[in-house]
Formats: structure tokens, sequence, C-alpha cells
């Protein structure tokens, strides 16, 4: 399973329900903007949300989409990054037109 189909809540085949491995979305954002603050490691939400090793790859995927950078305006534009996943995940938990399938999520988010 990756990492998406764990946020949106489906087991590896994209579409039948997975709770046991779901990642709550909400939680998920947290944690990114902790590791933005730098109160908390990729590692450390690695390990606490028990992410495996295709897990992992697809988030280093996303994370390479992501803006680099240290100055004021890096770390905000990181901010408005992860509040743009954010929203791609929350309507993709909802399984809303256009974000209702892992390959429509992963099309919008460009990985």
């Amino acid at each position: 399973m990756a990492l998406v189909e764990r946020l949106m809540g489906l087991a590896d085949d994209g579409v039948t329900p997975d709770y046991v491995a779901k990642i709550a979305v909400h939680a998920f954002f947290a944690a990114q903007s902790e590791v933005i603050a730098g109160r908390l490691t990729l590692a450390q939400v690695k390990a606490f949300l028990n992410m495996d090793a295709e897990d992992q790859a697809e988030y280093n995927t996303l994370a390479a989409t992501a803006p680099t950078g240290t100055t004021g305006t890096a770390t905000a534009n990181k901010a408005i990054f992860i509040e743009k996943v954010h929203a791609v995940f929350i309507l993709a938990e909802g399984r809303y037109p256009g974000y209702s399938t892992p390959a429509e999520v992963r099309s919008k988010l460009g990985i």
C-alpha cells in the first residue's frame, strides 16, 4: 500500500476501504506543520505513522515537489504547499468527484 491509499482509507486495490491502515488526514498534516516548524523530524513522522517502504517512497516523491529554502518567504511557501496538499486529501477522503481514486489524487498532486 502506498501513502495516497492510506490517507484515502483504501486497501492496495484502491477501491476497498481499509480503516485499520488509514492515516488520519488532519493528523498527517499537523505532523507536516511540526516538521516545517522544526519540532518533529521526517524520521519521527514516518515512524509514528508506521510508514512502510512504499509509503515512504511516495512520501519522498511528494516531498520532492515542495518548495525549498530557509528564508521567511520559503517557509511561507512551504506552508502554502502543505495546505494545498491538505486540501487535496480532504477532498480525496470524501471521494469527491475528481478526487475519488488514487490515480486522480496523484494527478492532482503532480506525482
